[in-house]
């Protein structure tokens, strides 16, 4: 799924002057239909660095109770580090998949104009 070149420009914050052109020189369908897809695009990137945020605070708690366990257990306990790993790969997975969703409703077809 290819990000469309002008959604790809306004995460660029040397570009919004040409961007804002191009916009002007849309119809107004166009730039519904664009500023739609625009307004998708920034969702999913939202959802990414929550994603990302999300993902550290677990490792972090997770890091804390495995230092926890690991100091209160006898015996071999080295397995209980690989656990906020997991939960961190867990996190990052559900987040990429909801992004995933969010990018398939910018790539669907535009709904047909109204009479």
């Amino acid at each position: 799924m290819a990000e469309d070149p002008l959604v790809a420009k306004a995460f660029d914050k040397d570009k919004h002057v040409e961007l804002a052109r191009a916009i002007e020189k849309l119809s107004p369908e166009e730039a519904t239909y664009f500023l739609g897809k625009l307004e998708i695009a920034i969702k999913k990137r939202k959802v990414q660095i929550t994603g990302y945020l999300v993902a550290m605070g677990v490792w972090v708690v997770g890091m804390v109770f495995a230092l926890a366990y690991f100091g209160t257990h006898d015996g071999f306990v080295g397995w209980v580090f690989l656990a906020p790993f997991a939960l961190v790969g867990v996190v990052l997975w559900a987040f990429g998949k909801i992004a995933e969703r969010l990018g398939q409703l910018a790539d669907a077809p535009p709904d047909p104009p109204k009479g």
